[in-house]
């Protein structure tokens, strides 16, 4: 239940006024609380008083001097006539260059956790090498999940079959199991640890055409990625290529 102190935190994490401290340990309840993820978003976007922005964005745009741009467009004999008239081109152009402008004075670029719920974002690796980042042995100590019960829902949301013996891996240990959501498609995350750095195996049904094990490296994060099935999957973490691809192999082999 999120309570006037989460709200205050949320605040000050989006205002920028919060140490490093509480930024990373609420960044770490964000990423498993959904109902404080929910909050983080309804704060950051929700209720953002759009026609009211455009209004005043359109009283103080600077009309007459537009104006008389398209008067002077509209005085000039046009080379050759095609299907849209020179004046309805320098009106639309104008149409656009206020809506830009309305959103640039009244809607903020991205807060501190943009990265971490880059749902628009073209590439899902990257929200996911962006929160990845984070961790640090730290973030999951203590942390004793039913993992049956997590894989359980895994399951269900992703149409892929999760048990612990499919996803057993030397010398890790799953340490937590969590839906996410990525432009609309259910991502799963399930985190393992040894005496490391946590790392990740991510599941989302996104319909891609399989491919195979690739590597890359992005923020610091190591990201070793394939699809199958309709699914991409991906191993993640602040380790070595060597390892990470040769977990993606192992897991690759069983889905």
């Amino acid at each position: 239940m999120i309570d006037e102190a989460d709200d205050a935190r949320l605040v000050a994490l989006i205002d920028d006024r919060i140490d490093e401290a509480g930024r990373r340990a609420l960044q770490t309840r964000l990423m498993v609380e959904p109902d404080l993820r929910a909050r983080y978003r309804q704060l950051t976007a929700g209720g953002l008083p759009f026609r009211p922005a455009f209004d005043a964005a359109l009283a103080q745009a600077p009309v007459a001097r537009m104006q008389a741009r398209l008067d002077a467009v509209g005085g000039a004999p046009p080379a050759r006539r095609g299907r849209l008239s020179v004046v309805a081109a320098a009106v639309a152009a104008v149409a656009l260059f206020l809506v830009g402008w309305a959103v640039g004075q009244f809607f903020p670029a991205p807060g501190p956790l943009a990265p971490i719920f880059a749902e628009d974002r073209d590439d899902w690796r990257q929200a996911v090498a962006s929160y990845v980042s984070l961790y640090t042995p730290q973030t999951f100590a203590g942390v004793t999940p039913d993992v049956t019960a997590a894989l359980a829902r895994l399951s269900h949301g992703l149409g892929v079959a999760l048990t612990p013996d499919a996803l057993a891996l030397p010398d890790l240990t799953i340490k937590w199991a969590d839906v996410l959501s990525y432009d609309g498609a259910p991502l799963g995350q399930i985190v393992y640890q040894d005496d490391g750095n946590p790392i990740v195996f991510c599941i989302i049904k996104n319909g891609h055409e399989d491919a195979p094990i690739e590597t890359e490296t992005r923020e610091g994060v190591t990201i070793a990625s394939w699809a199958h099935g309709g699914h991409s999957f991906l191993v993640g973490g602040q380790v070595s290529k060597a390892r990470a691809t040769k977990l993606a192999g192992t897991l690759a082999a069983r889905f």
